[in-house]
């Protein structure tokens, strides 16, 4: 690559905003670092649709074909396995560098053939970046060369919002779900509402155990949301259970500060592997600690700052929630304080983009 000019990098996003996800994050907040250091073309698809993404791709390969043998592109970035499975049919064109993001999923993935052409796709790549070391594993044990494998964590800067607003959006909240934070006992549950997240579980097994003066706010959608409410209806918990479904951003920002803890019950569910997450660091982030099942990547993000139980044990999950409110306010402000700097220590959007620029130019990852 030359040195008189900025490295020119093609950025095929299969998932941005105003999509939302971890994934949208991601792609969203490395972009607009990278721009800021090197010539990025940013192709991404912002709808979560077979529909549109059956036009997006072969998009992507019209565009990355033409970028590889014009010589438009040093850098070719897929942003995840689904837009990498055309890096194949198009690297033998050119000279270009070719770079994958796998979260974990891509190379588990149920449907075979999917399967097969993800994997495919992340072989063909000169470097294969993976968010964390679960994610490693998994891809190693495919049979991807780990000579190829980069291991980059997300970044995590939530918004903010002014003191002001804070009260203004959590006195607004508590008037209309009749809670009060701050001064009930209340857990936060959020996420996208599949079955590896465990939230059904957790009610049915988790909330009886629980003191009766315990409140749990579950938010997000997805296809376990109904089997969430029947468990919540079933179980007679709708005094103590408050499902909000997609939830504002200025109440999400509001709910990180004023909830007591976040709780991450994840199971394990075959060809579905929690790859990173980057909810419960954004809710450390904002000094919520965590109680999480020590499943996949969860061992490693909820290190500092948390607690991690034995899988499945519902009964040692719920003592530690009883645990930490037995703990006099010192102890918890302590606990806040040390998740809150663990985070913003060790995940940062620009540290993340730094080490993706070194991938992309060719030098050790962590060179300065």
């Amino acid at each position: 690559m030359s040195n008189h000019r900025p490295t020119r990098i093609l950025f095929l996003a299969r998932r941005y905003p105003p999509s939302i996800g971890g994934i949208e994050t991601h792609c969203h907040e490395l972009y607009t670092r990278l721009v800021k250091q090197a010539d990025v073309r940013l192709v991404a698809l912002g709808h979560r649709s077979l529909f549109h993404l059956a036009w997006f791709l072969p998009y992507c390969l019209w565009t990355s074909f033409w970028a590889v043998l014009l010589r438009r592109s040093d850098v070719i970035y897929f942003a995840d396995g689904v837009a990498g499975f055309i890096a194949p049919f198009v690297r033998p064109f050119g000279p270009a560098r070719f770079v994958i993001t796998i979260y974990g999923l891509e190379m588990t993935y149920k449907n075979p053939i999917a399967r097969t052409l993800m994997q495919a796709g992340a072989r063909a790549c000169e470097k294969v970046v993976v968010i964390s070391q679960n994610t490693y594993r998994i891809t190693a044990d495919v049979g991807i060369d780990e000579s190829t494998l980069e291991t980059i964590y997300l970044g995590v800067e939530p918004p903010t919002l002014p003191e002001q607003q804070l009260v203004s959006v959590r006195q607004r909240f508590e008037a209309q779900h009749g809670v009060r934070l701050g001064e009930d006992r209340v857990l936060f549950m959020f996420g996208r509402q599949v079955r590896r997240k465990g939230m059904a579980d957790f009610i049915e097994q988790g909330m009886p155990l629980l003191d009766d003066d315990v409140k749990l706010i579950i938010g997000g959608q997805g296809p376990e949301a109904e089997r969430i409410a029947d468990a919540r209806d079933r179980l007679g918990l709708e005094e103590r259970i408050i499902v909000l479904g997609r939830i504002p951003d200025d109440e999400l920002t509001m709910l990180r500060y004023a909830c007591d803890l976040f709780i991450m019950p994840n199971i394990r569910v075959p060809n579905d592997v929690e790859g990173f997450g980057q909810t419960q660091l954004e809710c450390m982030h904002a000094g919520m600690p965590v109680v999480a099942f020590a499943v996949d990547a969860l061992t490693e993000s909820v290190r500092e700052g948390g607690y991690l139980i034995e899988p499945d044990d519902y009964a040692a999950f719920t003592a530690q929630v009883h645990a930490y409110y037995a703990l006099d306010e010192a102890e918890r402000k302590g606990v806040r304080q040390s998740c809150r700097a663990y985070v913003r220590a060790n995940y940062t959007w620009d540290a993340a983009a730094h080490q993706y620029m070194n991938v992309f130019e060719g030098r050790a990852l962590h060179a300065r």
